[in-house]
């Protein structure tokens, strides 16, 4: 096992709480505690967790297949710990569309998992960074972050397309927001998001795939 960590991929464990959906009466699982929000797999309603009752609040369409190597239920190790991805949103823009996957650890922190055009990038919300206007930032514009500077590399307008599995948040689709990408040193990476939950910033590091000891992939054709 890599890195010293002291829980495998199989003892994650996150504590399993079960409910039926409202609409059709299927079986709907929670594993985080903190996770308000899913999509019931049988008829697909937008499901609002309150308390112990959930309510239905809408429907979301199904997310078509792609060649995405995750799923729901899939479990990595990022910096010396275990996640399981528990959901995702898919996201567009004018030049194609990636998928953020919901990731909880085994110390119950949570984190973004995103994949785009091959890369592979862990981001974690920070409260404490400032976050500037989408407007203010242009490309290639320095922005200072404690002793370390960030480029911005791109900038965005997004439309939230669908989810799947649980999310922290009560997912918006067709919601339409705007995303700022910033490089910095050593494979780290900087983001603005100014989405559905207001503005947020998130921060975090690309790491190539075969690190992330991923287990519980999806089967796809000509992948070993």
């Amino acid at each position: 096992m890599r890195g010293g960590c002291s829980l495998g991929p199989a003892r994650i464990g996150p504590t399993k709480m079960e409910y039926n959906c409202p609409n059709c009466g299927a079986p709907i699982h929670f594993h985080s505690r903190v996770a308000i929000y899913t999509t019931c797999t049988h008829c697909l309603s937008n499901i609002v967790r309150r308390d112990m009752d959930l309510e239905k609040v809408g429907e979301v369409s199904e997310l078509l297949n792609d060649m995405s190597p995750f799923q729901v239920g899939t479990k990595g190790h990022y910096k010396e710990k275990w996640f399981q991805l528990l959901g995702r949103i898919k996201v567009s823009y004018s030049r194609g569309m990636w998928s953020e996957w919901y990731a909880l650890f085994e110390d119950n922190s949570q984190g973004w998992l995103a994949e785009a055009q091959g890369l592979y990038m862990m981001s974690f919300e920070q409260k404490q960074i400032p976050i500037p206007p989408f407007n203010q930032l242009q490309l290639d514009q320095r922005f200072p972050l404690g002793d370390e500077t960030y480029i911005v590399d791109d900038r965005r307008e997004i439309t939230y397309l669908g989810s799947e599995g649980e999310l922290p948040y009560m997912f918006k689709q067709n919601f339409k927001g705007y995303s700022t990408d910033l490089r910095g040193p050593n494979g780290k990476f900087l983001n603005f998001l100014y989405g559905p939950e207001g503005d947020q910033a998130f921060l975090g590091s690309y790491q190539p795939f075969d690190e992330f000891n991923f287990t519980n992939l999806r089967k796809l054709h000509g992948w070993n």
